[in-house]
């Protein structure tokens, strides 16, 4: 008789075998395919396994607060500096170091450059201007 072997055990020396199409034949077989092929199809529709390629975009929301902190270094020495902010008390203790400049940017201009011009320029050469933003 030819037969579907449904369970055995080696050490009880156990067999359960039934017709090709009994009912518990066929209900190992709807099993089998049940256990293999929706996987596959699961596979299939969302194009593999493993992420081939991915991007993630983020766009930040930048507001500017229109507050700035300028200092340019005239000299070696520790108060040999120029300085000029947004902050009325900063710009109060900085005393005859204090120059307050001219910033200007062109109309319609969409770079961040800027334009810094000093209107009164210490008599010595600036070396280094530090923006602190």
């Amino acid at each position: 008789m030819a037969g579907v072997e449904l369970f055995s055990h080696p050490a009880l020396l156990t067999r359960y075998r039934a017709g090709l199409c009994s009912a518990a034949a066929l209900a190992l077989a709807l099993l089998t395919v049940l256990t293999y092929v929706p996987p596959l199809l699961v596979a299939y529709r969302s194009h593999g396994f493993w992420l081939k390629q991915s991007a993630y975009l983020e766009q930040p929301t930048v507001r500017f607060r229109y507050e700035v902190l300028f200092v340019a270094t005239t000299g070696p020495g520790p108060s040999s500096f120029l300085a000029w902010s947004t902050f009325p008390a900063f710009n109060r203790l900085q005393e005859d170091r204090l120059r307050v400049p001219l910033l200007s940017r062109p109309l319609g201009s969409s770079s961040p450059t800027i334009k810094l011009t000093l209107p009164n320029p210490p008599l010595k050469r600036v070396p280094k201007r530090h923006w602190f933003a």
